[in-house]
């Protein structure tokens, strides 16, 4: 590493010239040699830090020099390579931090050094995960302490403004915000609104549970007593933060609708799996390199039809026809893919094929319903411009922190859906260089055909057969209300076995989750099953 740190009208290009060599020239070089040399390279590891994630004052050069290596990992991942650049916090133990700064108890922009047995400890966790960039750091404990009557008008009067209410004493202050009118959108918020304000991280669902008065205490409480409300992060401990890998997450519009996710010879029938809202078939990388039978995974291209769940099922049927002509057939969603999943295999079954397993990963029509309810109002003749803008907003924060207000300003003004789609990739684009704005474009439209197509799905007949849904164990605001099953009993006539895993809606595809995922795949496969069949 090179420091030359400066504020920003003092630093020159030669400063940034002389900080950026050693991290993305020397990356750079290693990248080039290794594709050439090394073809069946294991791991490719770069040490970024987090004052690229997050940034740090005076150092806008290393800052860049950081986030150039990053994109060469990004571009590694992209070609099939591996590739992981972990952003660092300070370090403990050995290095520049504490040679230069002091001892492992040294505060530095509100972190902690990290001790090289817990540096260790994640980069082995990082090193199991399919992202090219993740980041790692200790959090210092607050000694500020706001004022009580400050800090209580402030926090309640930033969630009131996110709820759109002007008069907070207008509100019932033992009701939850979910009963004031709170929505996915407005619960992204008010998260980041406690972590960047008040150092509080909580899940969506304790968001949604939160009142004016739980507000009011947590506000008035010295920084750090509010420890207790923090899920799943804890203050002193690691940080871990999984930045999205939108490169990973597009889908090539003029690609294949099927695609080998694995590269298992067996005789077994295949199991097809069925992608989530954005289209890609990326979260099953890591679940399908562990299963023992041949896996494909529908993803939506421009061939798929949008218009309806029932037209989107047909379609795939007939894809996972072209590659196994007849039944049983074994099936698997994920969230949105849940339901075209279960569409899927009732089609099947009305053509008089059979279906032996259908496999849901934390969905089914209702949880999907649960999704698409914030949307209703808007999901009809007349208001598709706001439908339109909420859609692109959900798109936009899933790789940006631009706050919703801001988004909502930017595209409700605009005329259609293009200049609203357009307006996201160059929003997106912004922070994500290395990203096709074709596919970028065709993936914020599909995104809220989808979520259209979704809200007025309901099935036709119940499903003959049995069905296996594996349950994220951090339940999201989505799945709140809707029982074990997800409601699936309502709509099938067979066994509905329910397990729990490790994780939460997006994160339990990963980790140790997957390993409990593919056990009960294996399990059940192994299992004798009368084959579901219509009539």
């Amino acid at each position: 590493m090179v420091l030359k740190d400066g504020m920003l009208e003092n630093l020159t290009p030669q400063l940034f010239l002389d900080v950026n060599k050693p991290k993305y020239n020397g990356t750079l070089h290693l990248d080039k040699v290794t594709r050439k040399l090394c073809p069946d390279l294991s791991y490719f590891v770069a040490f970024s830090s987090v004052s690229c994630g997050r940034g740090n004052a005076g150092q806008s050069n290393y800052g860049y020099a950081n986030s150039a290596m990053e994109r060469v990992c990004e571009q590694r991942r992209h070609d099939g390579l591996p590739g992981l650049a972990v952003q660092w916090g300070a370090i403990g133990d050995v290095g520049v931090v504490l040679e230069t700064m002091g001892g492992n108890d040294v505060v530095v922009g509100g972190t902690l050094p990290q001790r090289i047995t817990s540096c260790l400890e994640v980069l082995d966790r990082f090193l199991c995960e399919r992202r090219p960039v993740m980041s790692s750091f200790v959090l210092a404990e607050r000694s500020v302490v706001k004022s009580e009557g400050t800090g209580q008008r402030d926090l309640v009067e930033a969630v009131a403004h996110i709820l759109g209410v002007r008069d907070v004493s207008s509100l019932n202050a033992d009701a939850s915000l979910a009963d004031l009118g709170l929505d996915s959108l407005m619960g992204v918020e008010v998260r980041q609104t406690l972590e960047r304000d008040y150092d509080i991280v909580m899940a969506m669902r304790e968001i949604r549970q939160l009142t004016i008065n739980k507000l009011r205490e947590l506000a008035s409480q010295p920084a750090g007593m509010a420890e207790s409300h923090q899920s799943p992060v804890k203050k002193g401990g690691v940080h871990s933060l999984l930045e999205s890998d939108l490169s990973l997450m597009l889908v090539n519009p003029d690609g294949p609708t099927v695609s080998r996710l694995n590269e298992v010879q067996s005789a077994e029938r295949p199991l097809f799996l069925v992608h989530p809202i954005e289209g890609s078939i990326a979260a099953f990388h890591t679940l399908t390199a562990k299963l023992s039978v041949p896996c494909y995974g529908l993803q939506c291209t421009k061939a798929a039809p949008l218009d309806s769940i029932q037209s989107l099922a047909t379609y795939y049927v007939e894809c996972i026809r072209q590659v196994q002509s007849e039944g049983p057939y074994r099936i698997a969603g994920y969230s949105f893919g849940a339901c075209v999943a279960f569409e899927m295999c009732s089609q099947l079954q009305a053509q008089g094929r059979t279906v032996d397993y259908l496999f849901l990963f934390d969905g089914s029509h209702s949880y999907v319903a649960a999704y698409t309810q914030s949307y209703k109002s808007k999901l009809t003749p007349g208001k598709e411009s706001e439908a339109e803008t909420e859609a692109l907003c959900a798109f936009i924060q899933q790789f940006t922190g631009i706050e919703y207000n801001k988004l909502l300003e930017t595209l409700l003004p605009l005329s259609d859906l293009k200049a609203r789609v357009n307006m996201a990739v160059d929003l997106i684009t912004s922070s994500h260089k290395n990203v096709s704005k074709d596919s970028l474009r065709f993936a914020a439209a599909t995104f809220y055909y989808k979520l259209k197509a979704a809200d007025g799905y309901v099935p036709a007949t119940k499903y003959h057969g049995n069905v296996t849904l594996l349950r994220a164990k951090a339940s999201s605001d989505y799945g709140d209300n809707l029982g074990a099953d997800y409601k699936l009993s309502e709509v099938c006539d067979g066994k509905v076995s329910v397990h729990v895993i490790e994780g939460d809606h997006r994160s339990f595809l990963e980790g140790e989750g997957v390993e409990s995922i593919s056990s009960i795949i294996h399990s059940s496969l192994a299992e004798p099953r009368i084959s579901a069949r219509e009539g």
